[in-house]
């Protein structure tokens, strides 16, 4: 991967291809802290719980601590006082000397600092760092890697992979003993864990028995031999929309619930190993079946080939080259930018919208190609909003809502897809 050099109005800066230049990077963090709300005030424990003799503030860190002397008689934890979480954005930053230690989310709180729910795990492992626990009820939940669909029975079957674990081990995604960065997101039964800004899991939880839509964060300190980890920077956004029940559009074996725009099409996109391939020629699109208004729409994508593709949203009328629907880029390079086709009707920033086109918001934060990204579109009313990589690249308002299929463009690149989620946005009362 080359080095180039970027410029920028505040200053010039060697980069590596495909990574924000310092400005962007900057204004990119503003922006991506819109919303959320601190919860630890650097100072002492007000508004958290939890055994004094344990748990304490050091340094304007959460800081939790056994000894020999002064062991955790089970495992413990810190209760954040706030009241329960629903759907949610959580972000904090942590490290641990040794020893074994998860933030628990959505969890239910028993007394005497007891905790069971999910838990994201905190460990010097790589590897292992990043996994889905349920503490205190059904056990393992996710690996490192997995994309996993718990089912009405409380089974948990692997449907796809998020990350090549090696790759991410490689790249240095979890920093031993140093300061590390969980976003924990949770949107209806749909759960995701990003560390330092790698994705490490991903699960549907269809088990209405074992699952949980709301509970209390917490901070936890393992049973067992001496140990010390910190906690800082904890910071909350909460989600406002009301979410359905998430669905896989792409089951990762085939192309059922999909059709092709002619038959032209038909050799044009086809399915190996949990991934959904198009390739480039002729033009046109495969599209769902069913219809869809507002939802959250996540995927991965890569590019094989440099060249042009897309997502499409709200397509309405006949099948076509091209239909009436919003797309969100796909072109490599460009992914974050926005199109209405056909008339579609949209208003968006004035200093980045040109006609039917809206410029993305920040320089390209897409990987090199052949490696995957995070691309998500979410459309809740008249408003739009496409993510790249958990950034923000783009938002539009008074977007026409109306019920439309989706659809993949094929347009000149090889592109693959993984990991289709759509999470409804349910009808306000």
């Amino acid at each position: 991967m080359s080095s180039q050099i970027k410029r920028c109005g505040l200053m010039c800066v060697m980069v590596t291809a495909g990574v924000l230049c310092a400005a962007d990077q900057q204004q990119a963090r503003c922006d991506d802290e819109v919303g959320f709300t601190t919860i630890f005030n650097g100072k002492d424990l007000e508004g958290w719980d939890g055994d004094p003799r344990l748990w304490s503030v050091v340094d304007g860190v959460i800081r939790g601590q056994t000894t020999k002397e002064n062991p955790a008689r089970g495992n413990t934890f810190c209760v954040w006082k706030g009241g329960k979480l629903t759907d949610f954005v959580l972000k904090l930053k942590f490290r641990i000397q040794n020893g074994n230690s998860g933030v628990q989310y959505r969890s239910t709180h028993s007394g005497d600092w007891r905790v069971r729910g999910y838990q994201a795990e905190v460990e010097n492992n790589p590897g292992k760092v990043g996994f889905l626990y349920h503490e205190g009820g059904r056990g393992w939940m996710v690996n490192v890697g997995d994309f996993v669909v718990v089912d009405e029975e409380g089974k948990k079957n692997v449907v796809g992979k998020v990350a090549d674990v090696n790759a991410m081990k490689e790249a240095g995604y979890y920093k031993m003993q140093d300061w590390n960065e969980y976003t924990i997101t949770a949107r209806g039964n749909h759960l995701v864990h990003d560390l330092n800004g790698y994705q490490t899991i991903e699960m549907i939880d269809d088990d209405p028995k074992g699952r949980a839509m709301e509970g209390i964060l917490a901070l936890q300190i393992h049973a067992g031999p001496p140990m010390v980890v910190e906690f800082k920077d904890i910071r909350i956004r909460h989600l406002k929309a009301d979410y359905g029940e998430a669905i896989r559009l792409f089951n990762g074996e085939n192309l059922d619930g999909w059709v092709t725009s002619g038959d032209a099409m038909k050799e044009t996109f086809s399915v190996e190993n949990g991934v959904l391939s198009i390739g480039g020629r002729p033009a046109g699109y495969i599209r769902t079946t069913e219809d869809y208004t507002n939802f959250v729409l996540r995927m991965q994508v890569r590019h094989i080939t440099r060249g042009n593709g897309g997502i499409l949203v709200r397509i309405i009328g006949e099948d076509k080259v091209w239909p009436k629907s919003m797309e969100a880029q796909g072109m490599a390079g460009s992914m974050g930018d926005f199109f209405s086709i056909g008339g579609f009707l949209f208003k968006g920033p004035a200093d980045r919208t040109r006609g039917r086109h809206i410029r993305k918001a920040h320089d390209s934060n897409e990987e090199p190609l052949g490696q995957w990204n995070n691309y998500e579109v979410t459309l809740d009313g008249g408003d739009l909003e496409i993510k790249v990589n958990g950034l923000v690249q783009n938002t539009a308002t008074e977007c026409e809502e109306v019920s439309g299929k989706i659809g993949l463009q094929s347009e000149g690149c090889q592109m693959e897809y993984r990991n289709i989620v759509l999470i409804p946005i349910l009808p306000g009362e």
